[in-house]
Order: structure tokens, then C-alpha cells, then sequence
């Protein structure tokens, strides 16, 4: 438990961090670069449809009801860990939604309604990657829910409609509040 504690203050030291270079405009390089290289790259291997398709299927609705049926399966297959994964759901998705209001990052593209940080396309994909993991954790499945997971990341930057600071951080919330939720579940069920 001490790792996960290290880990958990490495993560929100990371999310300041980032967050603050939001701020001061620092990041914008990295983003820049990383919007440039995922541009070139969708254009040369003819990725936009898919990572169209991807943003429309695994849009924060889509991936919210994915989320309450992951619950219910749960349920019915592991109730000993369920109130653990609902916490962490429920905690992870009010945390993002807080973030965006209370952060309010402009979009790359003016074309596009509300904020940028975090991307909730991918924290609210992450949060149903670790319920499906919490159902079957296969190395296969490990595998695809990777290559969801960055395909998300990408589309988002790719349609100009997060930078890759705000998908980064989306990654690090829902880790932060796992360990977190973790961590004090384990805490609780000992007293």
C-alpha cells in the first residue's frame, strides 16, 4: 500500500504540474507538436473515419450508459467490489466534470461548445476500461481496451477538439481516483 500512496501523490503532483502549465501557456508547445504529429500521421495512414467513428461511439453518453451496465454486471458477478468500482465511477466522472467548469480551457477550435479540460471522451472511456478489466482482466482484453484507450486520445486531438495535455490529464484523474478509492476502501474494510 505504501506504492500506491507514493503513486497517488505522484499523480496529483503530475495533474498540478500540468494544470499549471496550462495556466502560464507552457504546455502549448508540447500540445502544438503532438496536435501537428497526430495530423500527418491520421492523413497518411487515412485514419479519419475511424477516429470519427471512435469519438461518436464512445461519446461521454454512449460511455456513461456502458458504465451503468458494466455496474449491473458487477452486480451479478462481483458484488464484494462493487460499491468500490461505483465510488470510483461515480467520484471519477463529478471530479472531471468539476475540473471543466472550474479550469474552463478554451477548445482548439472555436467551432466546438464548452471546454477543453479534461477530455471527457477519454476519462469516461477510461473509467468503463477499468470496470470492463475489473469484469474479465485478460491479457487480450488489456491489449484492446490500450489501443481504445489511444485511439480516443487521438481523435480528440485529431478533431480539434481537446489538446493532448487535456487527454493526458483525463488519464491521470481516473487513475488518481482508483488508487484513491482503492486505497481507502482497503483502509476502511480493515478497521
Amino acid at each position: 500500500m505504501k506504492k500506491d500512496s507514493k503513486l497517488i501523490i505522484c499523480y496529483a503532483i503530475l495533474l498540478i504540474l500540468i494544470v499549471s502549465l496550462i495556466f502560464t501557456n507552457y504546455i502549448n508547445p508540447i500540445d502544438q507538436y503532438v496536435y501537428q504529429f497526430i495530423q500527418t500521421q491520421t492523413l497518411a495512414f487515412r485514419l479519419h473515419n475511424y477516429l470519427s467513428i471512435i469519438s461518436f461511439l464512445f461519446s461521454p453518453l454512449h460511455s456513461g450508459i456502458l458504465i451503468c451496465i458494466l455496474l449491473i454486471g458487477l452486480y451479478f458477478y462481483n458484488r464484494r467490489n462493487l460499491l468500490q468500482y461505483f465510488i470510483f465511477s461515480f467520484s471519477s466522472l463529478f471530479i472531471g466534470t468539476a475540473l471543466k467548469y472550474i479550469i474552463q480551457r478554451p477548445r482548439p477550435s472555436d467551432l466546438i461548445d464548452g471546454y477543453s479540460f479534461p477530455s471527457m471522451h477519454t476519462l469516461t472511456l477510461f473509467v468503463a476500461i477499468f470496470l470492463i478489466l475489473a469484469l474479465y482482466n485478460h491479457v487480450t482484453v488489456k491489449w484492446i481496451t490500450a489501443i481504445l484507450i489511444l485511439s480516443m486520445m487521438c481523435s480528440r486531438i485529431y478533431l480539434s477538439a481537446h489538446f493532448f495535455s487535456d487527454t493526458v490529464a483525463s488519464l491521470i484523474i481516473v487513475h488518481l481516483v482508483y488508487l484513491s478509492v482503492t486505497k481507502f476502501m482497503h483502509q476502511s474494510s480493515r478497521l
